[in-house]
């Protein structure tokens, strides 16, 4: 087989771990709308359909359980995502998807079994084990597997992927759930467990797709432990390079903060200040993904042209401040106007970012580098239960700044605001993206 027909092949990875993706985050989209209210309804504060109840004012107090919940996952998968990522430098990147996804499989079966909270917090832990076989590894494979030139254009058409199941996961989850109620007659809490049958025959179809990829890494580069391509590389440039790995990691970590102390609450925040209605919450997710996903894959494409610092910066900075505007948010026109926001600001980012960590290291240590970001963001991430305290302990409290009334939770997302424009700054200070010609050497292809 010559070289051609060689990266031919490689290049399929590109495209089924995309469709794998968007398969995945499809389900967990569909399920994942329904566990704020199975939560509720273990703790015995649902006792109606939710879209019955206008706006649930004590959603507050599930803040803690539901940062729990998230910290589960990040800690399992911060401990075990750099393992698995330098194991995938060692024994191949295909194993570990294919166990990680079979386990998913398993998993989405066990959601529909949970009758308590802690039954979720089990399942959770053990899915964050999953994801770190699966997600990290798979976009080293990706990186692996096209031209450096051509990185950012292909994991954008990824992150594009997934981002579409964003869109459309929610909004089909929450009419799954009113379809269980109008046509199946399915009263509480079965109607809550009806979007996680998608998130089975959605995990189970990616895990039979996942035979279909190709390893790109031969035995010989998996024992190669010194890449040759690095001796090429003048000292203060590679110097220069583990700075901006340094800063990456730093950066993992702080931004895992920041959306640990944001994302578990968002939902919590809309339920009690805006509007408690499922499909509303659905339409949100739908609509604000929609618009970001129409930049993602340029984005990524634009990145391979003209660098990918710059267009990292602005994305970073411009999620930061939506978020900080987020607390003044009062209807659902002004909500759907800042979440649009902050997804296309995010989707112009992640490609070009993730992209600059490939451009960074030879393959033969990405999946190592890809494992230790995510294994520091979700480090970072873990530490949502302190979020979900501060969530919970001042949703009764007001603040007065300049004569305007806020809730005092505003604090949970400014705090989450400040740290990600904090590491924004060390970005834009230390990290160097290397030139093409360094780029070329480093890629080892």
């Amino acid at each position: 087989m010559n070289d051609n027909q060689n990266t031919r092949i490689l290049y399929r990875n590109a495209y089924i771990l995309s469709i794998i993706g968007f398969i995945v985050t499809l389900g967990f989209g569909c399920a994942g709308l329904m566990i704020p209210y199975l939560l509720l309804y273990f703790n015995g504060q649902l006792t109606e359909l939710p879209e019955e109840l206008g706006r649930i004012e004590a959603a507050g107090e599930i803040a803690f359980e539901t940062s729990v919940l998230v910290s589960a996952f990040m800690l399992t998968r911060a401990f075990f995502a750099r393992y698995f990522g330098k194991l995938s430098d060692k024994l191949g990147r295909k194993p570990l998807i294919v166990l990680g996804l079979l386990i998913y499989t398993l998993l989405s079966y066990a959601y529909i079994m949970s009758r308590s909270w802690i039954d979720l917090l089990i399942i959770r832990a053990i899915q964050g084990i999953s994801s770190a076989m699966v997600w990290p590894i798979a976009e080293a494979m990706i990186m692996d597997s096209v031209k450096w030139h051509e990185r950012g254009k292909y994991m954008g058409m990824y992150m594009t992927s997934t981002n579409l199941s964003f869109i459309f996961g929610p909004a089909i989850g929450a009419y799954v759930y009113k379809f269980s109620v109008i046509y199946f007659g399915l009263q509480l809490p079965d109607c809550l467990f009806a979007p996680f049958y998608v998130l089975a025959i959605m995990s189970l179809l990616a895990f039979l797709m996942s035979f279909f990829t190709v390893e790109p890494l031969t035995s010989k580069e998996r024992k190669l432990r010194s890449p040759i391509t690095l001796q090429k590389i003048p000292r203060e440039i590679l110097q220069q390079i583990s700075l901006s790995l340094k800063i990456i990691y730093i950066m993992g970590f702080a931004n895992g903060i920041a959306v640990g102390f944001v994302f578990p609450v968002f939902n919590i925040f809309v339920i009690q200040y805006v509007t408690s209605d499922p499909v509303a919450l659905g339409w949100l997710s739908t609509i604000s993904g929609a618009a970001g996903i129409l930049a993602n894959y340029p984005a990524g494409y634009i990145s391979d042209r003209i660098g990918r610092k710059n267009i990292v910066i602005s994305g970073q900075l411009i999620t930061r401040i939506s978020t900080f505007i987020l607390p003044f948010i009062r209807t659902f026109r002004e909500l759907l106007i800042i979440s649009i926001t902050r997804s296309i600001a995010f989707n112009i980012m992640s490609p070009a970012y993730r992209a600059l960590q490939a451009d960074l290291v030879p393959k033969q240590l990405r999946g190592k580098v890809f494992g230790t970001v995510q294994s520091l963001f979700n480090a970072g991430s873990a530490l949502a239960p302190l979020g979900g305290l501060v969530y919970k302990h001042l949703s009764d409290s007001q603040l007065i700044i300049f004569g305007i009334s806020l809730p005092a939770i505003a604090i949970v997302f400014w705090i989450s605001a400040l740290i990600g424009i904090f590491t924004t700054i060390l970005f834009i200070i230390f990290v160097k993206e290397p030139e093409k010609e360094i780029k070329q050497k480093i890629s080892y292809s």
